[in-house]
């Protein structure tokens, strides 16, 4: 359900007046993220490029934080949103496949909120609590969800523990956003987001094999492509050779 104030800093109840005023605030903060410096956004930037005063501005939130908290909670929605494709479990021969939709839906999100969650993550390194436990509320599902998946796989017997699981989510979950932080051009100057993308997939189907059988997972894993020894070539074109000399 998606987040809703439903009255302004006045005690006031809004109206749809009043939410589609406080949402172009909003979106007029997005647009200054990707196109100023932070501290040039200022309450009265922020309403002149949405159309209004900064009276205005101040009847819906108490200061350039107060609006990118705001930010932060709409894109903690659509992160929650990902972390919903980890709770039914996954179909062996599907996995890459998952694994990949899993990835890209995270790529997606970051790139709908990139600066807002850079901002999310920075004030809470800063030990914000407010933001921090905006970070926290996204972090934890993801990797409770993604450690109960793997488990149904690769369950925690004999030596293994069920806490090597919710270790193995955490890293690939940091691993993820990392990645999915990262600005797409720089990306594409590099290795590429579809090679990196699949490498990150490879790597939670290796995880989540690693507790089957062998039986399994030549059952789940694609047929490798056969490709003809290079020897052979060169002993079939040998003849050939031999006769156009003879000729």
């Amino acid at each position: 359900m998606a987040f809703e104030v439903s009255m302004n800093k006045q005690g006031q109840v809004l109206g749809r007046k009043g939410q589609e005023t406080r949402q172009r605030l909003m979106a007029a903060t997005r647009r200054l993220l990707f196109t100023h410096a932070l501290v040039d956004i200022t309450a009265v930037a922020i309403a002149k490029a949405a159309g209004t005063s900064s009276a205005s501005f101040y009847m819906y939130f108490d200061d350039v934080q107060d609006v990118l908290y705001s930010l932060a909670l709409e894109a903690g929605e659509d992160m929650a949103k990902v972390s919903k494709l980890l709770e039914e479990p996954w179909a062996p021969e599907r996995f890459e496949e998952e694994a990949l939709r899993l990835i890209e839906s995270m790529n997606g999100v970051w790139s709908r909120h990139r600066e807002v969650l850079r901002y999310r993550n920075l004030e809470a390194d800063r030990g914000d609590p407010r933001f921090e436990e905006l970070r926290m509320n996204t972090y934890i599902p993801f990797i409770e969800r993604f450690a109960k998946l793997i488990l149904t796989v690769n369950p925690a017997e004999g030596s293994r523990k069920k806490s090597d699981a919710y270790a193995e989510a955490t890293v690939l979950q940091a691993a993820m956003e990392r990645l999915a932080s990262t600005d797409p051009v720089v990306m594409e100057r590099g290795l590429g987001s579809k090679r990196v993308n699949a490498a990150i997939a490879r790597i939670v189907v290796q995880t989540l094999r690693s507790g089957m059988s062998d039986e399994a997972v030549g059952e789940t894993a694609p047929a490798a492509r056969a490709r003809k020894p290079r020897a052979a070539k060169a002993k079939a074109a040998a003849p050939a050779t031999e006769v156009a000399a003879e000729g």
